[in-house]
């Protein structure tokens, strides 16, 4: 009787686990789609931005990006033909 107790208890602790596991995976999957659509007016991330990795987002990439071509040289405060991490934070 002991035996069969205990066996009990632990298919029923089992399936919490598996239940609360499945639960967290259910709350989230979703977490990287609704990241992504959040906002579609959002400002891209530097990085992705800054395309070649020097750490400046330059005309030919600001081009790249709706409206950052347009404001490139109101965004460029000194006026060295490229956007640093500051500048482009501004925007």
């Amino acid at each position: 009787m002991r035996a069969s107790r205990k066996s009990r208890i632990r298919r029923e602790r089992n399936a919490f686990f598996a239940l609360l596991g499945l639960a967290l995976v259910a709350l989230l999957l979703p977490l990287p789609y609704m990241t992504v659509t959040a906002s579609p007016n959002a400002i891209p991330v530097f990085d992705l931005v800054d395309r070649n990795r020097d750490g400046y987002i330059d005309r030919r990439e600001a081009s790249a990006v709706p409206g950052l071509a347009a404001s490139f040289d109101k965004m460029d405060r000194d006026g060295d033909g490229r956007l640093d991490r500051v500048e482009y934070a501004r925007w």
